[in-house]
């Protein structure tokens, strides 16, 4: 939740990490672990920062749950189906023209016939 230059997550009617601007940078403040227990880190960016609170709460709060599942049902967007896997075409072109090279050659071992 974005509120002014303030970013929050929240989970289960509770703030779990925050990430704000200050003087010296960006501070990520994370309270997954108990009320009482907050961790307090600096970013580079608040891009930065989001990633880090998202993953660091995503592996706290959803124990047993793959990282990216568990980011995913954390932030609210489902997961990204995975990519099918590129095929290969059947046959190059050079390897079409070697094929027929080699079918054009009288070839006198027949240790060197060509393997179709």
């Amino acid at each position: 939740m974005q509120i002014g230059d303030h970013w929050g997550l929240w989970w289960g009617n509770r703030q779990i990490a925050s990430v704000q601007p200050t003087a010296q940078g960006i501070r990520v403040v994370l309270s997954c672990r108990k009320l009482w227990q907050d961790k307090q880190v600096r970013a580079g960016s608040i891009d930065q920062g989001k990633r880090y609170a998202e993953r660091w709460c995503a592996v706290r709060v959803l124990e047993g749950v793959p990282m990216k599942e568990a980011v995913a049902q954390l932030v609210g967007v489902p997961p990204a189906p995975p990519a099918k896997p590129k095929r290969k075409p059947l046959e190059t072109p050079q390897e079409r023209r070697l094929r027929e090279a080699l079918k054009a050659l009288p070839l006198t071992d027949p240790k060197l016939t060509p393997r179709t």
